[in-house]
């Protein structure tokens, strides 16, 4: 499932990976720590997939 620009990633933080409006993969990465906003995207109607999910600190 894909996730808008400026959505919070609740606790599903890890690697993201820029998808276009009909899916196709983009080559741009993005690591967001859990309970963080996503970062905007190279162009308008694009968003973003978890690409690999990091698991969540202890300390």
């Amino acid at each position: 499932m894909s996730k808008k620009p400026g959505e919070n990633t609740g606790k599903d933080g890890g690697i993201y990976r820029e998808v276009g409006p009909r899916g196709g993969a983009r080559d741009n990465y993005a690591t967001v720590r859990d309970n963080e906003r996503l970062p905007p995207t190279t162009e308008k109607g694009n968003s973003w997939v978890l690409d690999k999910r990091t698991p969540d600190s202890k300390r």
